[in-house]
């Protein structure tokens, strides 16, 4: 009973875990920009039951391994609006906050007046351009604006910083200027979470998480009578 016990609480564990990543991809199905994440688990120790007969294996359920974004493409949407831009395929928008640089797929910006001159922001931060200098804005009509396109060799270098923000885990990781022209003015990348997916997702991890919770309750209800009949 110990192990079926220890068993059903790593798989109740787990499925909490799960259901917190997928809580969070349903929160922000309407946050431009916004990547999925996905949860890896792995399988912990299996042990062997031998008797006289036969042999059998039995595991001690799973554990959160890693939590993966998914840096899938999201739907493009016309906005009309001269700051928004969006992203088709790879790359990221770079917004320097002081002297701390982070990566984005949100391309909401804005602009605002500082030191007398109109820079465009997110966040509070400076968008930078394909030089990685903060954009200036002279003309705020004007057809083409640099907004900087970079791209990494590895997207697996990039942890989550909050508000729709990344910064790169791995000082060696490796970055550059895309020289494409992926990046359309006037238009918001949306959320490529599947609204469909994740609530298959989540009524699969709210009923293992109940078999694991029941299974809990009977193995200690069962411990709970052996050791009645001990005294």
């Amino acid at each position: 009973m110990i192990q079926s016990y220890y068993t059903a609480i790593n798989g109740a564990k787990s499925n909490q875990e799960n259901l917190n990543v997928i809580s969070n991809n349903m929160a922000n199905i309407q946050t431009e920009g916004f990547k999925k994440s996905k949860a890896e688990f792995s399988e912990l120790l299996y042990s062997n039951i031998k008797n006289s007969t036969n042999e059998a294996v039995i595991g001690s359920g799973s554990k959160l391994n890693k939590v993966d974004v998914v840096f899938s493409q999201g739907p493009i949407v016309n906005t009309d609006r001269n700051t928004d831009f969006a992203i088709t395929g790879d790359g990221f928008f770079q917004v320097q906050f002081g002297e701390i640089t982070k990566f984005t797929r949100d391309g909401n910006f804005d602009i605002a007046n500082v030191d007398g001159e109109n820079f465009l922001l997110y966040q509070g931060g400076y968008v930078l351009d394909s030089d990685e200098n903060p954009i200036i804005i002279e003309d705020k009509n004007a057809e083409v604006i640099n907004v900087g396109l970079f791209q990494f060799e590895n997207n697996e270098n990039l942890v989550r910083s909050g508000n729709n923000l990344y910064h790169i885990e791995n000082e060696n990781a490796n970055y550059s200027a895309s020289q494409s022209q992926n990046v359309l003015r006037g238009y918001l990348e949306q959320s490529s979470v599947d609204i469909t997916e994740e609530m298959i997702n989540l009524l699969k991890s709210q009923r293992s998480f109940q078999l694991n919770s029941k299974i809990i309750q009977t193995a200690d209800e069962i411990e709970q009578t052996i050791n009645s009949l001990k005294n």
